[in-house]
């Protein structure tokens, strides 16, 4: 098949590890609409792990290779509609070997498909969690909330993103370190948990900076990515 054109948004979680994920697409999916997303992610993710995984193990030890096919393609198909991708491709996994009719190695690829469920439902938890606690400093007011974060994933994180890359690229420590503090800041502000996560890294070694730049990059796009799609007008439809 084609490579994906669109920048690969691998997520750096807590324990190390990287989550391939694209939250933006899925809200475009959801027309914009916060709450929908948070909805049918948090519906999907656990309706597919409770229900479809024990179904899975299932029918891998009564070697049903139709069952196994049936529920790896459909965890496959919804995890990728809602944005999780590294989840996505380990369903894919289990799917391709039933798909030829094979179940070696099912067990262990199960236990995979597992853990990044739950790998996914820490990170949207953890992402929403930054939203809903961001908002809570704008007193709750969505409107100045979705107007403030737009124009800080839009054009502040990556002008501050351009300040940090000359930083780094000249070993500039003054400029690096300015350029973390905006951006933490900014991060901040707009609950973005994963890049504060990265830049408070980054702000207590200027050296974490230079190492730390490709996967901060990515993050400034996640979020430029994510906050595009957000639709801050409530009322669309009433325009003319």
């Amino acid at each position: 098949g084609g490579r994906r054109g669109t920048l690969q948004c691998f997520a750096a979680m807590d324990d190390g590890e990287n989550i391939d994920v694209d939250l933006g697409s899925a809200l475009e999916r959801c027309s914009g609409d916060l709450p929908l997303l948070s909805q049918v992610v948090t519906e999907t993710m656990q309706t597919s792990l409770d229900e479809q995984v024990p179904k899975l193990r299932q029918a891998i030890a009564e070697e049903d290779v139709t069952q196994v096919h049936f529920h790896a393609h459909s965890i496959k198909g919804a995890s990728a509609t809602v944005g999780f991708l590294s989840l996505s491709a380990a369903a894919k996994e289990l799917d391709d070997i039933a798909k030829v009719g094979s179940l070696e190695g099912a067990g262990g690829l199960v236990d995979r498909l597992e853990v990044e469920f739950k790998r996914a439902l820490e990170y949207f938890e953890k992402h929403t969690k930054g939203i809903d606690d961001a908002l809570g400093r704008c007193g709750g007011d969505t409107d100045l909330f979705y107007t403030i974060a737009k124009e800080m994933a839009d054009s502040v994180l990556p002008e501050q993103l351009a300040q940090l890359e000359e930083g780094v690229t000249g070993k500039d420590t003054g400029l690096i370190s300015g350029s973390v503090g905006q951006m933490l800041d900014a991060s901040e502000t707009i609950g973005a948990y994963f890049l504060s996560h990265l830049l408070k890294q980054a702000s207590d070694d200027t050296t974490k900076a230079e190492k730390l730049f490709e996967q901060i990059s990515v993050e400034v796009s996640r979020l430029a990515s994510f906050w595009g799609n957000v639709d801050a007008e409530e009322e669309d439809d009433d325009d003319e």
